[in-house]
């Protein structure tokens, strides 16, 4: 797992920090501790993923972000 990339912001929106983090996994298909943390604090999210973060997690489209989280997770843990 790569450590979490140095950004210039702090967010306060996890789910924001989620769907930057997904669009790189998506790119690079390396998890980093930011990801795997974000997916433990989305883990029960209902809110609706945005479609294209959906296709960064390989998820159906109008899925939860706990869907995603939870499918990331899971991918995390089998590599």
């Amino acid at each position: 797992m790569q450590q979490p990339a140095k950004s210039g912001h702090l967010s306060v929106d996890p789910r924001a920090d989620f769907c930057g983090e997904l669009e790189g996994y998506a790119v690079t298909g390396e998890a980093t501790i930011a990801l795997d943390r974000l997916c433990g604090q989305l883990w029960n999210c209902r809110d609706t993923l945005p479609a294209l973060a959906c296709k960064d997690a390989g998820a159906p489209e109008g899925s939860t972000y706990a869907a995603a989280a939870r499918r990331i997770k899971s991918l995390i843990k089998s590599s």
